[in-house]
């Protein structure tokens, strides 16, 4: 996996670099912008609000007319005042940018009547540079250019008088401020490729049983935790009071290990048979040896039976009733005291808790 994912994510990021760098050399946007556009067959010629300012707010408006003789006029105004100049004649517009070299245009037919004059009389008619409706205008013999600086949202217009040829080529000329920078898109898509790349390169090296060990561990981790409601429990079985039953059997079952005021620890008798435990330092066993060699020395003396050996109980009796004497013996009256009060005792204690 690690040879396939590895490679193309590289690749990607390889392409991505190339593609910004490009971008920033050789496709990078031009900074100087030209349009033009060809009219002919009208006298007037306007633009419409925005055009001046489509890629900057600076814009230089230039107009070669077909007759170098002809004199050619370019003035600024407002829509409403255009408007009314040119009411009455047809003219043409120009409506923006079809490319980033042509401008697009179309032709109005005459509409209304014109506000330029106030009589039929033609020598008492406003000429177009003496008008009073425009901000700004310029004129010249065959050539006219206008420098302009017009804000995207501004309505002011360009309006041009081509004169009598009705024929010219209108361009408009920007120089952009601010480059669009289309390199930095594909440099960020190149950087996160890239450390995708190396993410990916550095995660499939490492071993399978790797990651499943890891895996199993996360697993057990998370099953070591407790839950609230299990940690909730425990603490109630825990501090809730046990019953009587258990309390009692639980103190019968460390009867046997309670140790006496003197320090001795005195063991409880149990039901049920239980081996005697004798203390060797409590008995005399020179005097038990001598007994034994005399029981011996009188049973050899003795004259030999032929009768029925019924008397062999009778012989063992003395032996038994030495060894009780002994074990007898390991008990003295003061541990024998202490025995019977403290049966006295736990007697008290379990009519007590019973009486409860």
């Amino acid at each position: 996996m690690r040879g396939l994912i590895t490679p193309i994510l590289g690749l990607l990021a390889v392409t991505c670099i190339a593609l910004g760098l490009l971008n920033a050399t050789i496709w990078k946007p031009s900074r100087e912008i030209t349009a033009a556009t060809s009219v002919s067959g009208v006298q007037y010629v306007t633009t419409d609000p925005g055009v001046l300012s489509l890629v900057d707010s600076q814009a230089e408006l230039t107009v070669f007319s077909a007759s170098s003789g002809d004199n050619v006029c370019v003035a600024l105004g407002s829509g409403k005042d255009i408007n009314g100049w040119l009411a009455g004649s047809a003219y043409a517009r120009v409506t923006g940018m079809s490319s980033w070299t042509q401008l697009s245009s179309e032709q109005v037919k005459a509409s209304g009547t014109s506000d330029a004059s106030g009589s039929s009389d033609e020598s008492s008619a406003v000429a177009f540079k003496d008008s009073d409706m425009w901000t700004k205008v310029s004129c010249g013999n065959g050539t006219v250019t206008m420098k302009t600086d017009v804000s995207s949202s501004s309505p002011t217009m360009a309006v041009i008088d081509l004169g009598k040829s009705g024929k010219a080529d209108v361009s408009l000329h920007w120089v952009r401020q601010t480059l669009p920078d289309f390199a930095v898109p594909f440099y960020f898509a190149g950087g996160l490729l890239a450390v995708m790349a190396a993410l990916t390169a550095s995660l499939f090296a490492m071993p399978p049983h790797k990651r499943r060990k890891r895996t199993v561990a996360g697993t057990a981790v998370q099953a070591e935790e407790v839950k609230v409601s299990e940690a909730i429990a425990g603490s109630w079985s825990a501090i809730r009071p046990k019953p009587a039953s258990e309390t009692r059997r639980s103190r019968r079952r460390h009867a046997s290990h309670r140790i006496t005021d003197t320090g001795t620890i005195l063991p409880v008798e149990t039901t049920g048979s239980q081996p005697t435990i004798v203390d060797p330092a409590s008995r005399n066993l020179v005097a038990e040896a001598a007994d034994a060699a005399g029981a011996d020395d009188a049973a050899t003396n003795e004259p030999v039976s032929h009768e029925q050996p019924a008397t062999e109980p009778d012989k063992a009796q003395p032996e038994q009733q030495t060894f009780d004497e002994a074990a007898t013996s390991v008990i003295t009256p003061a541990e024998l005291q202490a025995y019977f009060a403290r049966l006295a005792q736990e007697s008290g204690t379990t009519n007590d808790e019973e009486a409860k």
